[in-house]
């Protein structure tokens, strides 16, 4: 079991990199766009923020250490933030037309948008070691977007350009519409943390399993 883990998370790991280097060519290669503007997307922060957990986690698999608690809340902060920007980006391309866009999804968007997210959720279910997380650590999953909010909306009003469109004040119709979505955001940031933090309640592969089999944790009275 650690060997196929450890071969799915070193595949994934590829294919992440691989996915962000591939997004980033337009500002290194052709020089299209702005790094900076790249760099301000949610998508890219939770894809790296992805990277880093599956990296860590696979340095404790090969090791066959037991995972601490901190990097089981470090997957499932990682888990939350990317499967809310592959649903938040599905929704935008179902409704394209309704809001007046036309979104171009390359392959390394599609990889970033939809194949991690479905990865990093069978990958924070399935792997070995998971810890059980309190319940309070779902308010801390609203820490960083909150950040990077204040950070796009500062930097957007000084250079006149936001990665998302609902982010923009002249074009929802001023900041009350974009405090609006953000309460948005944030409710299902809350609502897929909590289910994260939920999961570390299922019974869990324990770490050096040969077998895969599930079983539950024992907890002290």
């Amino acid at each position: 079991m650690p060997l196929v883990v450890a071969a799915a998370r070193v595949c994934a790991l590829v294919v992440a990199v691989w996915a962000l280097v591939s997004r980033s060519d337009c500002a290194f290669v052709t020089r299209t766009c702005l790094g900076s503007n790249l760099f301000s997307y949610f998508t890219v922060h939770s894809a790296v923020l992805l990277i880093l957990a599956v990296l860590l986690a696979l340095l404790h698999t090969a090791a066959r250490a037991a995972e601490p608690g901190w990097l089981t809340g470090l997957r499932a902060m990682a888990t939350t933030y990317s499967v809310v920007s592959g649903t938040v980006f599905g929704v935008l391309l179902a409704n394209a037309e309704l809001y007046g866009h036309l979104f171009l999804v390359p392959l390394s968007s599609k990889v970033l948008h939809f194949v991690l997210p479905v990865y990093a959720v069978a990958d924070f279910l399935l792997g070995p070691g998971r810890r059980r997380l309190r319940w309070a650590s779902t308010w801390a999953s609203t820490l960083f977007p909150a950040l990077w909010a204040v950070y796009t909306l500062v930097r957007g009003r000084m250079v006149g350009w936001y990665p998302y469109f609902f982010l923009d004040p002249a074009l929802v119709g001023g900041y009350r519409a974009v405090g609006t979505y953000a309460l948005g955001l944030s409710v299902l940031i809350l609502v897929v943390s909590f289910l994260a933090v939920a999961a570390t309640r299922l019974p869990a592969v324990p770490v050096g399993s040969t077998h895969g089999r599930l079983r539950p944790r024992r907890h002290r009275p």
